[in-house]
């Protein structure tokens, strides 16, 4: 079962894009802006553009990269919004590099340590 909740509203992508900070590396980006109402809360989104492929390909991203953030999920930092954009070289790896990448990413934007 997921920790996080997602982000839906237009106002919380466009706040987090704005006031976040922004963090990448090969395979994705990483916006990431503190909270400030519930103690204790994760908001995640998971976006795939449509530069990378047709619906199927650009959910079966999207998945791998839930799966992934959820192996590591119990250790991210509370109270912060995340997006997580996935860049056009992440279609040709596979998911164990999937998860490291997306697990460096987080270490370097100090969601989590070390």
């Amino acid at each position: 079962m997921k920790g996080y909740e997602t982000l839906k509203k237009n106002w919380e992508f466009k706040e987090t894009f704005s006031k976040g900070r922004s963090f990448f590396n090969k395979y994705f980006v990483l916006y990431v802006r503190p909270l400030s109402t519930k103690k204790g809360q994760l908001k995640v989104a998971f976006c795939v553009g449509k530069k990378l492929g047709c619906a199927v390909r650009r959910n079966k991203i999207k998945r791998q990269m839930r799966h992934a953030f959820l192996s590591f999920e119990n250790q991210v930092k509370r109270e912060v919004a995340v997006i997580v954009i996935a860049r056009g070289k992440v279609e040709e790896i596979d998911f164990s590099l999937i998860c490291a990448s997306l697990r460096d990413l987080c270490v370097k934007a100090k969601l989590i340590n070390a």
